[in-house]
């Protein structure tokens, strides 16, 4: 896989959107990577610091609505 920015091999893969990152093109962003309901019906969720992130792709700040999951 190369880098999506410079089209050198890839060392590392955007933990959002998939693309190929390389040493000098990455960056870092916290990523969610579960969502739970702890026994005192706390919601909770677990986090990934430093996850690797390409830079053009663009999470969203705010949650989605997602209709007819339950």
């Amino acid at each position: 896989m190369e880098c999506w920015t410079c089209e050198r091999p890839s060392q590392g893969v955007c933990s959002f959107c998939g693309r190929g990152v390389c040493k000098e093109h990455h960056q870092t962003m916290p990523n969610l990577v579960a969502l739970f309901e702890a026994k005192d019906h706390v919601k909770k969720g677990i986090v990934v610091d430093n996850a690797l992130f390409c830079g053009e792709c663009q999470p969203r700040e705010e949650p989605v609505v997602l209709e007819g999951l339950e």
